[in-house]
């Protein structure tokens, strides 16, 4: 093998080196305890984070995901707050095409003589039936 000599000298002197006594049976334990430690430094909201992210661990949020919903949350809450106005250029054009334009002045509707749908020819109303809220039982009276 053409391997650096430096190297080979290195692998030779660590092949006869061995751990001290208890060294495999403390292992697990002083792993355990690294691990805690390690814990105990982090911030509290990545800890939650990896522990949502290890609940679902195939889902993954496209890189600009949230920047473009914040973007349409921006543009909806624009066009839904912006006020509605009649510019006197729409309302001249609209009196042109025919269509019958907006008067800035409100009157109330008033109906004339009409009829509610279900009335007769006559002008009379068929009979109203109302449900009683209590139900009707010739059985002895309920009381609470």
């Amino acid at each position: 093998m053409g391997e650096n000599p430096d190297i080979s000298k290195l692998l030779r002197m660590k092949r006869y080196e061995q751990p001290p006594p208890g060294y495999f049976e403390d292992f697990v334990q002083e792993f355990h305890r690294r691990q805690r430690a390690e814990l105990l430094r982090r911030p509290t909201w990545k800890i939650i984070w990896d522990r949502i992210s290890a609940i679902a661990p195939g889902f993954h949020v496209p890189q600009y995901a949230y920047a473009t919903i914040a973007a349409l949350a921006v543009c909806a809450s624009v066009v839904i707050m912006s006020p509605r106005s009649v510019t006197p250029a729409t309302t001249l054009a609209k009196a042109e095409s025919g269509a019958p334009a907006i008067s800035l002045t409100s009157r109330p509707v008033t109906i004339g003589d009409t009829l509610p749908v279900s009335a007769r020819a006559d002008g009379s109303l068929p009979p109203h039936y109302v449900l009683q809220a209590r139900p009707v039982s010739n059985e002895q009276p309920l009381s609470f």
